[in-house]
Formats: C-alpha cells, sequence, structure tokens
C-alpha cells in the first residue's frame, strides 16, 4: 500500500480516461504551453520537454509532447537537440542561445506531425502515436484536417 500522507495533490484536477488523441499527419500552427528542464534516462545530459498546442482547426486544443536534447554524452545528439531549440528560438524570435524559455510560450510557429506505430509495454498491441517531426513557419493556409488524414500544407520554404 502506498502511503500519500502529507503529498500535495489538485483536488481540481481533471479526471484521466488513460487515452490520447492521434492526429492526422500534416502541418499545423501551434505554440509552445509549457516546459520542463530534467536529467535524461542515463542521467548523463539534460532534455528539455516541451509541450506544443494546435491552436487552429479540428485539432485545436490538442497537446504533443517533443524531447529536445540540450546536453548528451553524444555530440551529434547535443548537436541535434541545441539545433532543434536554436530553430525554435528564430522562429519565435529569441535570441539564442536563450536564459531562460518564457520568451517561447505561447508565440506561435509551425510544426510537421508524423504519425508512427509503438508497441504498447502494457498490452503488447502495436499503436499509432504522433511525432514532430520539424519545426517551421506558421503555415499561411491552415486545412481542415479530418479524422482519416491530414492534408500537409506547403508554404514558401517547403519546410
Amino acid at each position: 500500500m502506498a502511503n500519500l500522507n502529507g503529498i500535495q495533490m489538485d483536488a481540481n484536477v481533471q479526471e484521466s480516461t488513460g487515452e490520447f488523441t492521434v492526429i492526422p499527419a500534416g502541418k499545423y500552427r501551434a505554440c509552445l504551453v509549457s516546459d520542463q528542464l530534467r536529467d535524461n534516462s542515463a542521467g548523463t545530459g539534460k532534455i528539455l520537454e516541451v509541450k506544443i498546442q494546435i491552436m487552429e482547426g479540428q485539432f485545436a486544443g490538442e497537446v504533443l509532447t517533443d524531447y529536445i536534447n540540450i546536453t548528451n554524452a553524444s555530440p551529434k545528439a547535443q548537436a541535434i537537440g541545441q539545433g532543434t531549440l536554436k530553430r525554435i528560438c528564430n522562429l519565435c524570435g529569441v535570441p539564442y542561445p536563450p536564459q531562460d524559455t518564457a520568451g517561447l510560450m505561447g508565440k506561435p510557429l509551425g510544426i510537421d506531425v508524423k504519425v508512427e506505430k509503438f508497441t504498447s509495454n502494457t498490452t503488447g498491441k502495436e499503436l499509432d502515436s504522433n511525432k514532430i517531426r520539424a519545426y517551421g513557419p506558421v503555415p499561411t493556409q491552415q486545412t481542415q484536417p479530418t479524422t482519416q488524414q491530414a492534408a500537409p500544407v506547403q508554404n514558401a520554404s517547403g519546410w
């Protein structure tokens, strides 16, 4: 039996059903809504976990999570992660390297989302999940994706 005495809990927290929505692949207008800097699983680096919310269309309000390596024992993983953060900063008009992430919150940017398969570690079933493939400028046109398939939007930069 777990002793929860003395642990602060929010009595107004929304009940979780354990389900999540998989949005169709495509380009979406989004913004960062929260983040957390934490140790990576090996304890050898830092990961910036960012929550990114879709701002428009049928999936407005859906939140995706991305994990960005800030420091890592692998120079390649670290360079990719820091390059991703630099891209986000440039899209949001925040000088790189930032002192903190406050200036990134709520600023619109584009995300290119893909759908990928994974095997559930609880049921063993193959499920779908979303992954942010790339960050780019805000899409100039937002199509209304359907639950079957999103219509990717191209802009002048072709990201």
